[in-house]
C-alpha cells in the first residue's frame, strides 16, 4: 500500500485545498507567517520562510496559531496545537540566500467551541475541495 494511502487511513478527518491568499500566523514561535497548504478539523500544513540559523528546538513546544483569509483578514484566533513535523522543502535555485522554505504539519489540540465553530467555518469558505 502506497505511504499516501496509509497516512489518508490514518487521519480522523478529511483534508481540505484552501483558496489563494489564505495563511497562518504563529503566536507563540519564530515562524511568523505561512502559507497555508491544507488544512482539516484536526490540524493544518503549511509552508514558511525560515532563516538557516533558526532554532527548530523551539517547535516542540505547544504552539498558538491564527488562521486567516488575507483579503477580508476572517478566520480562527489563538488555536493551539503541537508541530507534527517540520521539513525543509527542495527548491530549484537559491533566489533566498540564506533563507529555507519549510513545511510545518500541525496537529490541533482541543478546540474551544468558539473556535470548533469558525474552523467549521473557515474550512466551508476558503477552501476549494475536499480530498
Amino acid at each position: 500500500m502506497a505511504q499516501s494511502q496509509v497516512l489518508k487511513q490514518q487521519r480522523k478527518h478529511e483534508r481540505a485545498v484552501p483558496k489563494e491568499w489564505v495563511s497562518a500566523f504563529c503566536q507563540t514561535s519564530f515562524i511568523g507567517i505561512g502559507r497555508l497548504m491544507d488544512l482539516s478539523k484536526g490540524g493544518v500544513s503549511f509552508q514558511y520562510v525560515q532563516r538557516s540559523a533558526t532554532n527548530l528546538a523551539l517547535l516542540k513546544r505547544p504552539l498558538k496559531l491564527n488562521l486567516f483569509e488575507t483579503v477580508t483578514s476572517q478566520g480562527v484566533k489563538g488555536i493551539e496545537g503541537n508541530v507534527v513535523y517540520d521539513t525543509e522543502v527542495p527548491r530549484q535555485n537559491d533566489m533566498l540566500g540564506d533563507y529555507r522554505l519549510r513545511r510545518c504539519g500541525i496537529q490541533f489540540a482541543k478546540p474551544n467551541w468558539h473556535q470548533s465553530l469558525q474552523l467549521n467555518m473557515f474550512i466551508r469558505h476558503f477552501t476549494v475541495q475536499q480530498h
